[in-house]
């Protein structure tokens, strides 16, 4: 009972990485198969029967059939939107100067509408801070916050509205990749909190789920980049840190080190001062994430959106003045599975000894 409880509470995950290992291999280079034994070292740790570890080899293979079948028709993108996004550009550029459109298109609807907002995203990417202009989890976490609030002595319809909200929002982004994970994970914890027990299982589903639905997003760094950071951060709030700002630091840090083959591959540069930088316009980011999406249908409140729109690209500008990067080689493919390996192998023995350590505590604490 025990060992079926281990397997259960990994499915997913482990399911998630074969399938993008097998699409990789297949489509990208042959050497991506020297992931596959990552999980079978895993397996072996814990002690899993073969005939579970084919399983998930063929489950695995199914995206990699589709894909083979569609190649790289996207079927979200075949739901009609452009009406939306011309919409909310018409809404914005008629009623603010161009400052302010540009970067509420940014910060709450991933649109470039405009010159500025490619100048801005430009100066974003130099302070390598670019992923806070994506609409993700980080956001949408502080809409749900505040849905949960107002629905705070009806659970259910709190959720129910969470969903429709959330999916109505992801179709607004046009299913951007990080928005959608946030959506179908929030989907899945609800309809399937009861039989996901791991910390990473809703998080693993809706990536397969993406994966099921759409096989060419694993080509997409930004679906990849979204999932493996997140995953991240959920294992660095295991430790608990006390103290925010160094927590938030070991994030930056983390999420930036694990990013460096896609940052390679994308701008063969990286600030070092966005490790500090970060926190700072995190919190920026959010603050006027949240003013910008719930007041800027009150047209009479324009003086305040123009004086906070000037005031983050007049920061940023400042910032960039001062901004110390460094150039890094493109990660080839083996050195990329290198990087990866030693990265999960790192994990694996810090892990270990972080287990060991919780069942020795325990165990002190039952002797009392």
């Amino acid at each position: 009972m025990g060992l079926s409880c281990k397997i259960r509470i990994n499915n997913f995950t482990l399911l998630l990485i074969f399938s993008i290992i097998f699409l990789y291999s297949v489509y990208s280079n042959i050497f991506f198969l020297l992931f596959v034994f990552i999980p079978i070292i895993y397996w072996i740790e814990e002690k899993v029967e073969w005939k579970k570890i084919l399983y998930f080899f063929l489950i695995s293979l199914i995206p990699l059939i589709i894909f083979h079948f569609i190649n790289n028709l996207n079927i979200f993108k075949l739901i009609p939107h452009n009406f939306i996004k011309n919409s909310l550009e018409n809404f914005l550029l008629n009623n603010f100067d161009e400052n302010t459109a540009a970067i509420v298109g940014l910060v709450c609807f991933n649109m470039k509408i405009s010159r500025i907002s490619w100048e801005f995203y430009k100066v974003a990417k130099q302070l390598s801070i670019v992923y806070l202009l994506s609409v993700g989890g980080l956001q949408v976490s502080f809409l749900k916050l505040l849905i949960d609030k107002i629905f705070n002595n009806m659970k259910k319809t709190g959720k129910i509205v969470n969903v429709i909200f959330i999916g109505i929002y992801t179709y607004v982004l046009n299913f951007a990749s990080g928005i959608l994970r946030v959506w179908f994970t929030l989907l899945i914890s609800y309809c399937f909190k009861k039989y996901l027990k791991g910390k990473y299982e809703s998080l693993a589903l809706s990536g397969i789920i993406t994966i099921f639905i759409e096989p060419s997003c694993v080509f997409n760094y930004g679906f990849c980049l979204s999932y493996l950071c997140t995953y991240f951060v959920i294992w660095i709030y295991n430790f608990e840190i006390k103290n925010i700002f160094l927590e938030q630091l070991v994030i930056n840090i983390g999420c930036a080190i694990i990013s460096l083959p896609f940052i390679s591959r994308m701008d063969n540069e990286i600030s070092v001062s966005s490790f500090i930088l970060g926190i700072g316009f995190a919190y920026i980011f959010i603050f006027l994430y949240l003013w910008y999406i719930l007041t800027i249908w009150m047209v009479f409140l324009k003086p305040i959106h123009t004086f906070f729109a000037n005031s983050l690209i007049e920061i940023l500008v400042g910032c960039d003045k001062i901004n110390w990067s460094i150039k890094i080689q493109k990660f080839s493919d083996l050195l990329l599975i290198l990087f990866y390996s030693f990265s999960y192998f790192s994990y694996f023995l810090i892990e270990r000894k972080r287990k060991k350590e919780i069942k020795n505590l325990i165990s002190f604490e039952l002797k009392k």
